[in-house]
């Protein structure tokens, strides 16, 4: 019973870092750049 909860702490807290992730990399401003350029790297500024 231990075990149990204790993974399903565990998956809630990897679950909840990868969501704190990804919201804080959504907030950069992607613009992409006009008439069709074409870049390897595009530059993501946060925010």
């Amino acid at each position: 019973m231990r075990e149990r909860l204790a993974y399903g702490i565990l998956v809630a807290i990897l679950i909840f870092l990868f969501a704190m992730t990804f919201a804080v990399l959504g907030k950069g401003e992607y613009e992409p750049s006009p008439k069709g350029e074409h870049s390897s790297a595009q530059i993501v500024t946060l925010a």
